[in-house]
């Protein structure tokens, strides 16, 4: 598809929008604080004389090493030069001053940062005298108070780099977690990486690349790639973001590329591994490792077209591998169901191009054009039910940076062009299960059959304009800036189209599995088991009205308007203010319902909640104030106390807004997805398919309840009839938006996602920090930092507001009814005496039929509220670098970090920035349901080192460490109580959850979420808990059956014959192995560089081959085993007793993979 072609109203409006950002950044005198986010860096420094004395009207003269650039600058009245916008790198400062010595500092220049060139001047003598002096890299930083750091060019190449993502490096900083980008969506896996700053989940992390921001405003995390070898320093800003940061409340990532220089420059490389490199992946088993290899190889080269004018940067990566994706005996769903052992290869490949040409126009002015390719293919999912994504990604960008004396300019533009496709496939041995009719379908038994995110296709256009200027006057920096990027976004995704069974299977003593034993039924069996529900629809998959990227629907158009004004204000020489404010607004921050195509809420909304009819709308006074301070007590520069605040909002990603206004439009061209409560057409009509065999009257008003609880063998015929039924309903089906009611209203609220009301808050975060920089020793610099972030309006959270199921809505009537129909004349005592062992299931009463919420029209109507988040840590980095000064040891340097800290949410959420079904849908935000998140660790020690010994031999290691995270307790069912009538075992909030399936669940009393492994730390003391809820909770009724005793339905005794009350749980056996592992884990890479002076055709070749081995003591760390039950994988299992040690410690897998070995080298010259 090509993405190139744009509706053409679209590339009209761009005009008026270039005219309005030239319009603002010319009459907008708009300043902040010196630059954290900025893709250049700063040169900052006082001249003064032996007295201390300031120096006025000192000549400056600034040259970049590499590329001969100079920049002539003079000292203001107060002694201050300041240089901005230099690209990162060697500089050389010459100073100048009557009645002086020159004064040369040799420093260096990071992104984001300010580096310090203060100079004492010494009196001249009767011959000319120049003083060199070496600033170290590591610096304390006495200007600025954000919480951030780099990582620069030559850890980069010579730390061992997994998978070589650029995204991996942020793990070098405190308290950071980087994971595959496929625990956020499809779209991002193997190939991507998402990065958790501050104990957030990393969707809202902004990432740019040479000041073009690159963030996937869909799913969260970038949608570029960019080779390690193309990065010149990268960026981690963790708290107090700068002002130029573009929406988040999170971290954000900022990236700048090589540049040429007036030598020609360069390096190529490969690396490679395969199985017979790796340790055994299952410990326990003499079973070969499977197949595995992988390839990655590249280059990198730059010079000048023209010496000290026109400079070239070029570079390429290819990366190869084949996976295998492998469910071993005994391991996994095996345990279970043994047809399902068995392993496939999984491919991927990557490929990133750079090219970059650089253009020192003057000493006052230097431009750059920048294109980026990148391009993926791999198989996400899993074996049994895997997809093939593939994703490439072009970027261009243009920027330009002027600085003329106390003046700066700085432009970037940047086009970003990205498409997503992903596919269903279906990979030997495994074979998809079909109905009688042949059509495949998904059983989440055993995790088989299509999956339910094939097909999809995803597109996005940015078009970014960002400009950034200063002045500086006396003692204040002041900086102005602003941002128009245009994005425009089209999307297909048919979730709906598979046909998902719905099982209920369960291992404890009583449950599932006994049942189907006992019946005489096979339990390696999955269709054996009873039905939950099913899920259904048609083969579409647009959720908005709009056009875009040549789709007939799918478009969504967003313009996101900043400005920025504030100022660095030098108090005194030793303290430095920054204040400012930043004010951002995005037209598209919710769906449009106005323009392109007219939404009519449906009335029936106000039912719920009175703002549900008005159309969402993102505020125009959105202000992000920040203030922060630095202060160097001892005005020596070697130690900052600095601390900041900052309010900052949060990205909407477009994935939270899709389903909104899916549900506001007429069924037709969206994945209009039905289940066991309600099917139907296009139209609205309900789709009875007749009557079946056991069914007689057939499904009046499209309500398939009825087949819950019956084997699913039993009833497969049916679904395949019903999925057949709504595919016929579509097809031909003539979709227009202003006819008809919304699928909303058609289809009793159940749809995908969550409608957004019209007083819907935007998220927003208060970020403070407090801390200190030290410079222990010149080079060495250890920064201590207490981060705190409250947010407020985060997880975004879905509350089903009709409340089906909900205790306090039983409508007596009809629950009278149906205990009549199946006491067939007999008193409710005579029939459990008539039938032992049967359960209240047999009654049918957890339905939504007999609890019928709030309303009678509707079934769900979930509604998106905001809940809270919280994370407060210490973050620590100590950086450095000794050479020649420990004996055997060479050269030393070393970043090593550490966090202690504690991250929240409602729900427990590991991504507050996306959407989240509340736990509690009675009080969503109930004390129990706030508490750590999955990724909450208390500590993370991480340390790169790297170190020469005499002969040249480098060893670069990383060594990592992390605690374990959290688990929530949830109330099991027990017995043979299972599925949606854990109504009456488990409901305690009285909210119509129910344990597992697909139901909310009700935290175990006495506890939060995430207070497994944090507030409790032992068996002994789980069992505590689980004591004092066997004596106040087991036993009694849950609000349903207290519900149905007060109806005169049932007496409590009768509901205890029945099971239908809180069950007892077990308590742990203490000698059970602890289900929590912490992570540790060595990277090393070993090299010998082989130096050749004078090489044939190069100068200075540089030879490295090298040793990698990642995870060097194959320390493996089981993965967490988790839940409360009775039966195998439950906690409160007799492992010991039972003699299943082993079988449990294949079952649980691990987090972390074999020890590996890779071999590579490098050629640079």
């Amino acid at each position: 598809m090509d993405r190139g072609m744009k509706m053409e109203h679209e590339s009209k409006s761009f005009p008026f929008w270039f005219g309005l950002l030239a319009a603002a950044l010319v009459v907008g005198l708009m300043v902040q604080p010196i630059h954290a986010q900025h893709p250049t860096g700063s040169i900052e420094g006082l001249v003064t004389d032996p007295t201390g004395a300031v120096i006025p009207n000192a000549s400056v003269k600034i040259t970049e090493v590499a590329t001969g650039r100079v920049i002539n600058l003079t000292t203001n009245e107060a002694g201050v030069y300041i240089a901005r916008n230099l690209l990162p790198g060697a500089y050389k400062v010459e100073i100048q001053a009557s009645g002086f010595r020159t004064g040369v500092l040799e420093l260096t220049v990071f992104v984001g940062q300010v580096t310090r060139g203060d100079i004492s001047l010494k009196v001249a003598g009767v011959a000319a005298e120049v003083e060199v002096v070496a600033v170290a890299e590591a610096q304390v930083d006495t200007v600025r108070h954000q919480v951030d750091g780099v990582i620069r060019a030559r850890q980069i190449d010579q730390f061992p780099l997994n998978a070589r993502n650029f995204l991996e490096l942020a793990v070098l900083e405190p308290g950071v977690i980087v994971r595959d980008g496929g625990n956020i969506d499809p779209t991002k896996v193997n190939a991507y990486r998402v990065v958790g700053v501050a104990g957030r989940g990393g969707t809202g992390t902004r990432i740019q690349i040479d000041g073009i921001d690159v963030t996937d405003e869909m799913v969260g995390s970038t949608v570029s790639n960019i080779s390690d070898d193309a990065i010149a320093e990268f960026q981690l800003t963790r708290s107090s973001l700068d002002m130029s940061t573009s929406l988040t409340a999170s971290g954000a990532v900022s990236i700048v590329t090589r540049s040429g220089g007036n030598e020609v420059h360069g390096s190529f490389f490969y690396f490679g591994r395969n199985q017979k490199l790796s340790a055994i992946p299952q410990p326990t088993s003499p079973r070969p490792n499977p197949p595995f290899h992988r390839h990655q190889l590249g280059y990198r080269a730059g010079g000048p077209f023209v010496k000290d004018k026109l400079f070239w940067f070029s570079n390429w990566e290819r990366f190869y591998q084949a996976d295998q994706y492998q469910i071993a005996p005994g391991t996994g769903v095996a345990v279970w169901f043994p047809q399902m052992v068995g392993q496939t290869s999984l491919p991927v490949g990557i490929r990133y191009v750079t090219e970059r040409v650089d253009w020192n126009i003057g000493s006052a002015a230097r431009a750059f054009y920048r294109f980026t390719h990148s391009w993926d293919v791999s198989t996400g999912g899993t074996g049994p039910s895997p997809f093939q994504n593939v994703d490439w990604t072009n970027v261009s960008a243009v920027g330009l940076d002027v600085t003329k004396g106390r003046v700066t300019h700085s432009y970037r533009f940047g086009y970003v062009n990205f498409n997503n496709r992903i596919e269903s496939q279906e990979l030997k041995p495994w074979t998809f299960p079909r109905t009688s009719q042949g059509i495949p379908y998904f059983l989440n038994i055993t995790g088989l059959g299509p999956n339910s995110l094939a097909p999809q296709a995803t597109y996005q256009d940015n078009f970014d304009n960002k400009y950034d200027g200063s002045w500086v006057y006396g003692s204040h920096t002041l900086r102005f800036g602003g941002q128009i990027t245009r994005f425009i976004q089209g999307v297909f995704a048919n979730f709906a189209g598979p046909l998902s069974i719905i099982g209920d299977f369960t291992t404890g003593p009583g449950g599932t599995r006994d049942q189907v034993i006992a019946r005489g039924g096979d339990p390696k069996n999955p269709l054996e088991y009873p039905l939950i529900d099913f899920t259904t629809g048609p083969q579409n998959g647009f959720f908005t009205v709009a056009p875009a990227h040549n789709l007939p629907h799918g478009g969504h158009f967003n313009t996101r308007l900043a400005w920025y004004v504030g100022d660095s204000w030098r108090v005194r020489r030793n303290l430095t203010i920054n204040f400012g404010t930043r004010w951002s607004y995005d037209t598209g921050y919710f769906n449009d319902e106005t323009k392109r195509v007219k939404i009519k809420r449906p009335p029936q909304l106000a039912w719920f909640t009175p703002a549900g009819t008005r159309s969402p709308k993102m505020p125009k006074d959105r202000f992000g104030p920040t203030f922060g301070f630095a202060w160097d007590p001892a005005s020596d520069g070697k130690t900052s106390i600095r601390g900041g605040f900052y309010l900052a909002y949060e990205i909407n990603i477009k994935n939270n807004t899709l389903f909104d206004q899916f549900a506001l439009i007429p069924p037709g061209i969206g994945p209009d997805v039905y289940d066991s409560t309600h099917v139907a057409g296009p139209d609205g009509r309900p789709i009875d398919i007749g009557p079946q065999p056991g069914f007689p009257n057939g499904f009046p008003g499209g309500d398939y309840t009825s087949l819950i609880g019956r084997p699913i063998k039993d009833v497969l015929d049916i679904l395949g009839k019903v999925h057949l039924a709504v595919q016929a309903a579509y097809a031909g089906y003539q979709f227009d938006p202003t006819r008809g009611d919304s699928l909303f209203v058609l289809n009793r609220g159940v749809t995908f996602g969550f409608i957004i009301p019209g007083d819907f808050r935007i998220p927003y975060s208060m970020q403070f920090n407090i801390g200190v920089q030290r410079e222990l020793a010149p080079g060495t610099v250890l920064t201590i930092d207490y981060i705190r972030n409250r947010g407020v309006g985060m997880p975004f959270l879905g509350v089903d507001m009709e409340c089906r199921r909900c205790a306090d809505t039983l409508d007596v009537a009809a629950a009278r009814a149906q205990v009549n129909r199946v006491l067939g004349g007999l008193t409710v005592d005579q029939w459990i005496a008539a039938n032992p062992g049967r359960t209240i299931a047999a009654f049918g009463l957890a339905s939504d039929a007999i609890f019928i919420g709030r309303t009678r029209e509707f079934t769900r109507a979930r509604i998106m509220q905001g809940g809270f988040s919280f994370y407060h840590g210490l973050q620590a980095k100590l950086v450095g670098r000794l050479t020649n000064k420990l004996g055997f040891v060479r050269d030393l340097s070393y970043s090593i970090s550490y966090a202690l800290g504690r991250s929240e949410a409602t729900n427990g959420s590991n991504r507050v920035e996306f959407l989240n079904n509340a736990i509690n849908k009675r009080n969503m935000n109930a004390k129990e349901v706030f508490g750590p998140i999955g990724l909450d660790r208390t500590h993370i020690l991480t340390a790169g080192v790297i170190l020469t010994i005499p002969g040249g031999v480098r060893f670069s290691q990383i060594w990592s460490f992390q605690t374990a995270g959290p688990v929530n307790l949830f109330i099991p069912a027990l017995g043979a109580v299972t599925g949606p009538n854990t109504l009456f075992t488990t409901d305690l909030n009285g909210d119509g959850g129910f344990a597992g399936g697909t139901g909310t669940q009700d935290v175990l009393p006495g506890t939060r979420v995430g207070d497994f492994g944090r507030k409790i730390k032992s068996w002994r003391d789980l069992n505590r808990v689980l004591q004092a809820f066997n004596q106040n909770f087991a036993g009694k009724l849950t609000p349903a059956g207290r519900a149905l005793v007060s109806a005169g339905i049932f007496t409590e005794e009768q509901l205890r014959k029945l099971g239908a009350v809180i069950p007892t749980i077990p308590l742990v056996p203490e000698n059970n192995p602890w289900p929590f592992h912490n992570v540790f884990n060595l990277d090393l890479r070993i090299t010998r560089p082989i130096e050749i002076e004078d090489a044939k055709f190069v100068k200075n070749l540089r030879i490295e081959p090298y040793f990698e081995a990642f995870n060097l003591f194959n320390r493996r760390s089981l993965g967490v085993y988790s839940g409360l039950g009775a039966g195998f994988g439950s906690w409160n299992y007799d492992y010991a007793g039972k003699g299943e040690l082993g079988k449990l410690r294949d079952a649980r897998g691990y987090l972390q993979g074999p020890r590996i070995v890779q071999f590579g080298f490098r050629v640079e010259f």
